[in-house]
């Protein structure tokens, strides 16, 4: 009987230590299933941060990704990604592609397990490798690296399953978005051939014509008739410019000589702030920084990370600017190619000092350079406009940010510039084309008339219930 006893304590006490090893092991596995029953605001900003800053590298090096085409991609990316997971979120999110673009999207299966993070890093994926097939070898590498370092991050102890379903899912959002992108045949194309020789500039006084001291021929200049999102571009209210005139009581001479006097003061003074804030702003040379669409991007990285975004936040803020960002470079060159106005280089060499050239040397080389497009409206000034719009939809207008995106750059003053409000920062972009030569003020404010339009039309977009 004692043996029994003994044999039924030793039983009790290893079924009591079994039930709590099971619980144990049930508990640790519910650490490990759980997220993938979660909502994806549940999950940090990482992944969108990490492949947006990864598309500032690519556009920087892939041939033919000037700045409207670097716009339109990241538009189509960052509309993929948040299209990936919002069907995790439908009293929270409203899906873009279905409400406003009629794009028949892929559906979750109900009765199914999908793991957030992994969807969005498969659609990021996906959609880079194919908008960006030109990229250099090097920054292809870097892509797939970026790939398997989050896949490795965030899949571990997940169930296969579960984790091959919410790849294929990733891929079948990205893969729809990617082929509706490639319906809009004028913009899927342009990279491979950024300039038009059969397209013919009008010639005569105050018309753009190819600039000193290269000539090279115009950029884009079908890029108005590209497939914007919700604006109209050049249906929207701006005003025509100037009308042409080489009177000194003129607006048009007025502006030009403001602009000669101002790069002539800088020239004797590199240390001054207009020339800081100059080259800050410039983002010209694509080796050397983003493009100025990038450069906006970066910027609502830098808020998401100041705000601690969670994922569903961060995509769906890089989803709405990047929309911003894409229709205020279809809208500035609609503008630009109907007006046709020409660069301040020549009319200033034509009519106030023929020796004069801009200070914009984006080669870092000492070669002078004007961009390859009219000047009418500014470009720089319609992606501040436009972006400064949304952020401060989102966030309010009132918002202390320090601009750190060329933070340690030596190649020119990088030094980072504290904003109060996000219009300040626009304004400063649209001012900054002047002290280097390649912007009259007409342009700048009909560039911030024009994107402040853009962000209108975005806002009105209900990206959150």
């Amino acid at each position: 009987m004692r043996n029994l006893l003994q044999f039924s304590g030793q039983f009790f006490i290893l079924l009591l230590i079994s039930l709590i090893f099971s619980q144990c092991v049930k508990e640790e596995g519910d650490l490990n299933i759980k997220p993938l029953f979660e909502n994806p605001t549940n999950y940090s900003n990482e992944i969108a941060l990490s492949w947006n800053a990864q598309m500032q590298d690519l556009e920087r090096y892939t041939p033919g990704y000037k700045s409207p085409i670097a716009a339109r991609t990241l538009a189509y990316t960052n509309l993929a990604a948040y299209e990936s997971i919002v069907q995790a979120m439908p009293n929270e999110f409203n899906s873009i592609a279905d409400k406003y673009l009629q794009i028949l999207m892929p559906k979750i299966q109900p009765k199914e397990s999908y793991f957030w993070p992994v969807v969005m890093n498969s659609a990021y994926k996906f959609s880079i490798q194919h908008y960006y097939k030109t990229a250099p070898i090097e920054q292809q590498l870097q892509v797939i690296q970026l790939y398997d370092k989050l896949h490795k991050e965030y899949s571990a102890q997940i169930d296969p399953s579960i984790i091959a379903r919410s790849i294929e899912f990733g891929q079948s959002i990205a893969s729809t978005i990617y082929e509706w992108s490639k319906t809009d045949v004028v913009g899927s194309e342009a990279y491979r051939n950024i300039t038009d020789p059969n397209y013919v500039l009008p010639v005569g006084d105050g018309f753009y014509k190819p600039t000193f001291p290269d000539f090279l021929a115009p950029i884009l200049p079908n890029w108005g008739n590209v497939r914007n999102f919700v604006s109209k571009g050049a249906s929207l209210d701006i005003p025509a410019p100037f009308e042409y005139s080489t009177d000194p009581e003129s607006p048009m001479y007025k502006q030009a000589k403001y602009v000669r006097d101002l790069t002539e003061s800088i020239r004797n003074n590199k240390q001054s702030e207009d020339y800081w804030m100059a080259e800050f702003w410039s983002d010209d040379f694509s080796t050397v920084t983003f493009t100025p669409a990038g450069r906006w991007a970066a910027i609502a990285g830098q808020v998401i990370k100041q705000e601690n975004s969670n994922m569903a936040d961060a995509a769906m803020i890089y989803a709405k600017v990047s929309i911003a960002l894409c229709d205020a470079g279809i809208g500035a060159w609609q503008n630009k190619y109907k007006y046709n106005v020409l660069r301040p280089v020549d009319y200033i060499r034509e009519n106030i000092d023929a020796n004069w050239n801009t200070i914009l040397t984006p080669d870092l080389l000492g070669k002078y350079y004007t961009p390859q497009d009219p000047s009418y409206p500014s470009e720089h000034a319609t992606y501040g406009a436009a972006t400064a719009g949304v952020l401060a939809e989102i966030f309010g207008d009132q918002y202390t940010l320090t601009d750190r995106c060329h933070e340690g750059r030596l190649e020119f003053r990088s030094d980072p510039r504290t904003f109060y409000s996000f219009s300040s920062m626009a304004k400063e972009v649209a001012y900054s084309r002047m002290p280097l030569g390649v912007h009259l003020q007409e342009d700048g404010d009909a560039g911030l008339l024009l994107g402040a339009q853009i962000a209108v039309e975005v806002n009105k977009m209900q990206f959150k219930k």
